[in-house]
């Protein structure tokens, strides 16, 4: 079957180079809303363009053409235009593929122009379905808290998912995937670099979200946190970069602000950075490497993760919503540390829809990007999540203590993603909370206390 090689109009020169690389003789077709024929490009027509004075940004709107050979297919019945549709084919770079059109334009399929010459010796025509490839995304730890939820939308979408996980906290939370043609998993540790090289094939896009999560994890296992959280970072988008894949997603922390106060009390991507624990420090570092290999082949994008909540297919309960959720049920009361330290949250759902935003996003908007990633309206001291959590789970005492060991303490807005990628957080800490007591009202026999909820249990307990 025949693959098609499409774009839109507001893609750049960039994206068509990148697309036909590689590819010679080949077209690719600019549709309007993945249906519509509106040109298509070759390799020539954009060299021509850039020799002419445009640049790589340059829309392909601009230069596409927009008089490509064509047919429609009410023209297949008459042979007198399949004869001129012939020679204007041999004059405009013979092309090998015509596309067949209905009268408003809509792709149809695609025949070859060999075909032609059949119709006109009264044989029957083979059409040749377009097949508009899919976007074959690679999520390394996609068994895990966020990866989990993420693999889940991206194959409602239809894509191809490609997980690499060594299953270390949760081993069943992609079975009710196996069965789906588009997904694909990989039961190995991404550290391995012939694992890596195994993962990268065939990939558009890399997301990842496998590391050591959390300050008392890397604490726990630095030495661990290191070759997770930044070496295999580094090396599998040394990788991505060789093998001319460019879009790469990492997921760092909005922990890189450590203590901080801008002068409004938000902090966006350009505020000072002020990391007070391991897991924040390399978290950094493995930013401004990833920045540092950027080239024409590879644009990672950076997103900020507020604190995440709300439940998953690898559920956590090491972190603060969800932490006072379980406990406000099962045991009766929650314990606050402290509690004049601020949060930002997200829910993990959210963070799922920001990571796909971007992978949809045109590279240009998101080559080299940082972004906040957080619901602004969701910042809180911890003081309030502890109301709030009260007041979903009225039976519930709260027990404060003045001891803190915990010196995160920031507030963020995501602006910039709102105005790049249109993309904004929805729901809320009073969702989570809400959401939680349902699941737990529901299952009779649910444990929330097992190791495997819980990041350092689980790496503590690792043999």
């Amino acid at each position: 079957m025949k693959k098609l090689s499409t774009l839109k109009k507001t893609d750049t020169i960039k994206h068509g180079l990148e697309l036909l690389k590689g590819q010679f003789g080949a077209v690719v077709f600019i549709l309007e809303n993945e249906e519509t024929l509106l040109g298509v490009i070759t390799e020539g027509d954009l060299r021509r363009a850039i020799i002419k004075g445009n640049s790589l940004d340059t829309k392909l709107a601009e230069v596409m053409n927009t008089k490509p050979t064509y047919i429609y297919e009410s023209e297949l019945e008459s042979k007198k235009i399949i004869k001129s549709k012939i020679n204007l084919g041999a004059m405009m770079d013979r092309p090998l593929i015509i596309p067949v059109l209905d009268k408003n334009r809509k792709l149809l399929y695609l025949i070859k122009t060999e075909n032609l010459f059949e119709i006109l010796q009264s044989k029957k025509i083979k059409k040749y379905v377009p097949e508009i490839k899919k976007p074959h995304i690679l999520v390394v730890g996609g068994a895990g808290y966020i990866g989990s939820v993420l693999t889940s939308l991206l194959l409602k979408k239809g894509w191809m998912v490609k997980v690499v996980d060594k299953l270390l906290y949760e081993k069943n939370s992609l079975n009710k995937f196996k069965k789906n043609k588009n997904f694909t998993l990989i039961k190995k540790d991404i550290c391995d670099s012939s694992v890596q090289i195994d993962a990268i094939k065939d990939v558009d896009c890399v997301v990842f979200l496998a590391e050591i999560v959390g300050d008392p994890s890397c604490a726990a296992k630095p030495e661990d946190a290191l070759k997770t959280n930044y070496l295999a970072v580094s090396s599998l988008a040394n990788l991505c970069s060789y093998m001319n894949i460019n879009r790469f997603i990492y997921t760092s922390s909005c922990s890189v602000y450590g203590s901080n106060n801008s002068v409004d009390g938000f902090l966006h991507e350009e505020s000072p950075l002020n990391p007070v624990s391991h897991y924040a420090r390399i978290k950094l570092m493995s930013e401004k490497i990833l920045l540092s290999q950027s080239n024409y082949f590879f644009s990672p994008t950076i997103l900020r993760l507020a604190t995440v909540c709300g439940p998953s297919f690898r559920n956590r309960f090491d972190l603060v919503v969800n932490t006072f959720a379980r406990n406000a049920f099962f045991s009766g009361k929650i314990k606050i540390n402290g509690g004049s330290q601020w949060r930002p949250n997200i829910h993990v759902e959210d963070v799922a829809k920001g990571i796909i935003k971007v992978i949809e996003a045109p590279i240009a908007k998101v080559e080299n990007q940082i972004f906040n990633l957080c619901n602004d309206s969701e910042n809180f001291m911890i003081n309030e999540l502890g109301r709030k959590t009260k007041s979903v789970f009225t039976k519930c005492k709260i027990i404060k203590s003045n001891k803190n060991f915990d010196k995160r303490d920031y507030k963020v807005v995501s602006n910039k993603i709102k105005k790049l990628l249109n993309f904004e957080a929805t729901k809320t800490v009073e969702n989570v909370l809400i959401e939680f007591k349902k699941i737990f009202e529901n299952k009779k026999n649910f444990k929330p206390y097992q190791k495997k909820f819980s990041n350092i249990e689980t790496l503590i307990n690792e043999n």
